[in-house]
């Protein structure tokens, strides 16, 4: 597309000052014809159309020429001027720049977009950091925690066994101190205690103690204690109605003898005076030997004024209660006292006969009118019945008795 050129602006073609005359007499003004190039295209993307260069008006003609023609007049078209440049470069570079700026623009933003990314992510890890290093320290806590409870269950373990360990020393030692105190509660209660005990240090010695087992070996412990107090009390009980009994006779035997004795001062017959007669394999002053007939066995002691039938089991308990508080006079310890039967049995047999003598199961024997401070009298005057009673390497001492006609037969074995 073209315009049309403004003719007033276009270089006018120069004329010739020595022009020949014509035939005609008028001179002719040769015109030279002026070729218009037509414009080039601008060169894209050039936002302004370049300026246009028109060739320049030929110099001069031809000196053979004779006339000067006039030159053709330019023609419209010939007269146009030349295309301007078209909108389209405009427009291209206007698109190329947008794009540049809006590919500027996402370069930029990308950039952001990307150093946000990089923020976020960096702070991503920071915060992964910190939840890796809370996560740590969490568990070390917990480890330290297990720890620590571990700790404390070995601690309580320990506490409960050491519990359980004391518990069963006290109930051991409770028996011990009841099997001491009831030495005629009899063998059965005697034997079930010492079998509850042995089960509790059997338990001891394999480790196996927990509170649940120790209150079961103590309430199996305790059921067998219970019956041997009982029977204890039981046979104390019997002993004191027995010595009850005794003292009773004994004092209506010596208002018997003192009413004897005085019928006898009466007829003039001398009364015999009240003593104790003690064996420990030697005589004690006052005691006769035994004559062959009287049945007191050779090398045994007639107790005068003793004898006949109907002898009974007497002071066994009493007999055992003076021998322990003689030794604890003495700063000894106490012994342990346990009636026996064969004991009891050889003083009632001695009671009857009127005599005493060792059955070979004794170590002190005696007999006494005057009750038992005055058997405990004979045998503490007697060197050998004394070393007996204060003898260091026993902790028993077993024990019969028996009572006849107001006289007291005691038999001891120390062990």
């Amino acid at each position: 597309m073209t315009d049309m050129l403004d003719t007033d602006r276009l270089p006018q073609p120069h004329t010739r000052t020595d022009a020949t005359p014509t035939a005609t007499g008028s001179p002719t003004i040769p015109t030279q014809r002026v070729e218009l190039p037509t414009p080039a295209a601008p060169a894209e993307p050039v936002a302004q159309p370049l300026p246009v260069e028109l060739p320049t008006q030929r110099q001069g003609a031809p000196a053979a020429a004779t006339e000067v023609q006039e030159a053709p007049r330019p023609t419209r078209s010939d007269l146009r001027a030349p295309e301007a440049p078209s909108r389209r470069p405009v427009l291209r570079t206007v698109l190329v720049s947008a794009s540049i700026v809006v590919l500027l623009g996402a370069l930029v933003g990308g950039l952001v977009l990307k150093a946000q990314a990089d923020a976020r992510a960096a702070e991503l890890a920071r915060a992964q950091a910190r939840v890796a290093a809370v996560v740590a320290a969490h568990a070390q806590d917990v480890a330290f925690q297990s720890a620590t409870d571990q700790r404390l269950q070995v601690a309580a373990g320990t506490a409960v066994h050491d519990t359980a360990y004391a518990q069963a020393v006290a109930a051991t030692e409770h028996a011990t101190a009841t099997l001491a105190a009831t030495p005629q509660a009899g063998d059965a209660p005697r034997a079930a205690v010492q079998q509850s005990m042995d089960a509790i240090a059997a338990a001891v010695a394999a480790g196996e103690l927990n509170p649940a087992g120790v209150r079961t070996l103590v309430a199996g412990l305790a059921a067998p204690e219970k019956a041997a107090t009982d029977a204890q009390v039981a046979w104390q009980a019997a002993e004191d109605a027995r010595i009850a009994a005794e003292k009773a006779a004994a004092e209506k035997a010596a208002a018997e003898q003192a009413a004897a004795a005085a019928a006898r001062r009466s007829t003039g017959t001398r009364s015999t005076s009240t003593r104790a007669t003690t064996s420990s394999g030697t005589s004690s002053a006052g005691a006769a030997a035994a004559p062959a007939v009287s049945g007191v066995p050779a090398g045994g002691l007639v107790c005068q004024g003793a004898g006949g039938s109907g002898a009974g089991e007497s002071s066994v308990g009493a007999i055992g209660e003076a021998i322990n508080a003689y030794r604890a006079s003495a700063g000894l310890p106490t012994l342990s006292v346990v009636r026996s039967g064969s004991l009891v049995q050889h003083a009632v047999t001695m009671a009857n006969t009127g005599g005493i003598w060792h059955s070979g199961g004794d170590n002190i024997v005696g007999c006494s009118n005057g009750g038992l401070g005055s058997l405990m009298s004979g045998w503490k005057n007697s060197a050998p019945h004394n070393a007996q009673m204060l003898r260091t390497d026993v902790s028993t001492m077993y024990v019969g008795g028996a009572s006849l006609n107001g006289f007291l037969f005691g038999a001891v074995l120390f062990k």
